[in-house]
């Protein structure tokens, strides 16, 4: 378990460098913005980072101090809940990052700033999927004890309509439902139906 929460470690650092790297991009739009919709998009998206930029204070030296001493942490289940369901947060915080870097990137295609936001925006991606990975393993581990899937995106989401989901975010699974939706068209027919 001390490779993963290094793992976890090492991405949600990385992510908190990032998201800093990003508030400091969009500082100057929202300072520039041209009307009131344009300032209150980009503020919006600041203040959610910032919002989770203050998680990742508190979260980081919890994963820290489980790094030091597994043992301590660990013996305190309640504690350990915690730990684990600010983990499961904060992978939903990854993927709207995810998602405010894409935003992003139609705003500034074709700026100086895009080729810095791409790989702000490529590492990220790789970095959610790992998360995802990671907090299934996690999940498969404490099965029976909690229940790690708490922060599931709306893309992600079984019983969701594919009307709100934005494919690029869906997990692997999208492309097995769009087979079964097919073959259920392909059985259930006008003539199949009149033979029931």
């Amino acid at each position: 378990m001390e490779v993963t929460f290094k793992e976890i470690d090492t991405i949600f650092n990385r992510t908190k460098n990032a998201l800093m790297e990003f508030m400091e991009i969009i500082t100057p739009v929202i300072e520039n913005a041209k009307d009131d919709h344009e300032r209150l998009y980009w503020h919006h998206i600041y203040e959610e980072e910032e919002h989770r930029s203050d998680r990742l204070d508190i979260l980081l030296p919890k994963i820290q101090a489980f790094l030091k001493d597994e043992h301590s942490i660990a013996s305190n289940q309640l504690e350990f809940i915690h730990l684990l369901q600010d983990i499961s947060l904060e992978k939903f915080g990854l993927h709207n990052f995810l998602e405010h870097l894409d935003l992003s990137l139609f705003q500034f295609k074709g700026t100086e700033l895009e080729g810095k936001i791409q790989t702000l925006r490529d590492f990220t991606y790789d970095d959610y999927q790992q998360m995802k990975t990671i907090l299934e393993k996690l999940n498969q581990e404490f099965q029976g004890g909690i229940q790690l899937d708490t922060s599931i995106p709306t893309d992600e989401k079984e019983g969701k309509s594919s009307n709100v989901k934005i494919e690029a975010y869906s997990h692997d699974h999208s492309h097995e439902r769009n087979q079964s939706k097919q073959t259920l068209r392909k059985t259930l027919t006008v003539g199949s139906l009149k033979q029931r």
